[in-house]
């Protein structure tokens, strides 16, 4: 059995809102350095340089071939709840958003992972959405401690899944 599609599209007009979820055991306050602090967030996505406080810095993608970085403008950052973010690159310009939604206050009530990708080319979405999933599936192996995903397994297999949309 191969890899789902997981996300929700909302169309507008030749673009769209991808959303994915993730369900994680942690708390909130443990998956917050995941997408905040280097370290943790070089381990499924990208180390940065700069200084967060200012409101910019570039990630150098770890999962990626070859030496991919972008430009990431900050635009709100309410720890340990939500993060949107500008990114900048060859592949233009992204809108990006995670929401830590915490399941409670009951050991093991864990965290849902939002994470939203505005403004999406309705073209597209077939080749960038597999991409989030990976990314996301990466993140939940990276605070469980497990092995990474293997991309292979989500392109070009959610492709088509995409296109149907």
């Amino acid at each position: 059995m191969g890899i789902a599609r997981t996300g929700t599209v909302t169309r507008h007009g030749e673009s769209v809102e991808l959303t994915l979820e993730r369900k994680v055991t942690a708390d909130a306050i443990a998956v917050w350095p995941f997408l905040s602090e280097s370290r943790e967030l070089g381990l499924w996505f990208g180390t940065y340089a700069g200084d967060p406080d200012s409101g910019e810095v570039v990630v150098s993608l770890t999962a990626e071939e070859g030496e991919a970085t972008s430009a990431v403008e900050i635009l709100d950052c309410q720890a340990p709840e939500r993060l949107a973010v500008l990114t900048s690159d060859e592949a233009g310009t992204w809108s990006l958003e995670v929401e830590l939604i915490d399941g409670g206050h009951e050991p093991g009530s864990g965290t849902t992972i939002r994470f939203t990708h505005h403004d999406v080319a309705l073209s597209a979405l077939p080749d960038v959405a597999p991409g989030w999933e990976w990314y996301l599936d990466r993140l939940v192996a990276a605070l469980g401690g497990h092995p990474m995903p293997e991309w292979d397994d989500y392109y070009p297999a959610l492709r088509d899944a995409y296109r149907a949309r």
